[in-house]
């Protein structure tokens, strides 16, 4: 093995899960709409899917919040700026915080192997985070740097033909089952499932763990 490569969000950085669709909901209903919350998370989660699934032109994590609120406010008629609140919603994705171990083992692999990070998400949102907390890797690879979005293989086979690396020399660690694992085995490569809720089972990965420091038991 020569190079490991990190999702970022939910497997360096702590996440919360459903917030700012939440917060939309919230607007759309104080204005005088009755909305569903199910079925209003089901199509917010769609809707990403489809535009980062390669089906429509790329639009950047950004671009993708702002037409998505803009959908729902045209809807049902909200007299809101979609690029306001989607700005200001994101303003909390700068202030994510690093798990606690997540500094002390990239510090010790990168001694070792290539260290990168592969996260769909936009550059601004990623390097702020990683100066925020000090998290340096020797490579970062954004779907906004690779115009496409995980699981897609072209995400994977850029980052491999760039470093002139074959998938069985590298070893891809995340916490989406989809993006994470699925994605980087279908070229090739060995998977780390980032469990950290620890729901358990099979999910297609070759080891799993809890928190960043068992990583040292799967590659030693």
């Amino acid at each position: 093995m020569k190079a490991i490569i990190f999702d970022a969000f939910g497997t360096l950085f702590k996440v919360t899960d459903g917030g700012s669709a939440r917060t939309i909901r919230n607007y759309i209903t104080a204005a005088g709409f009755s909305v569903e919350e199910a079925a209003f998370l089901e199509e917010w989660k769609a809707y990403y899917k489809k535009h980062t699934s390669g089906e429509v032109e790329f639009k950047t994590e950004r671009e993708i919040f702002i037409a998505r609120i803009q959908m729902f406010y045209d809807r049902y008629g909200v007299s809101r700026s979609a690029e306001e609140d989607a700005d200001a919603l994101l303003a909390g994705a700068f202030e994510r915080e690093a798990y606690p171990e997540v500094k002390t083992v990239l510090a010790g692999l990168m001694e070792r192997y290539q260290v990168f990070i592969g996260s769909n998400t936009d550059n601004g949102v990623l390097e702020s985070v990683m100066q925020k907390n000090g998290v340096r890797v020797h490579k970062v690879y954004t779907s906004e740097d690779l115009r496409c979005y995980k699981p897609n293989p072209k995400f994977f086979e850029q980052i491999l033909k760039e470093n002139g690396l074959t998938a069985e020399e590298v070893l891809f660690v995340g916490d989406s089952i989809t993006d994470d694992v699925l994605g980087p085995k279908a070229v090739g490569m060995k998977t780390v499932w980032v469990d950290r809720k620890g729901i358990g089972g099979g999910v297609g990965q070759d080891w799993t763990v809890t928190e960043l420091s068992e990583l040292w038991e799967v590659i030693r």
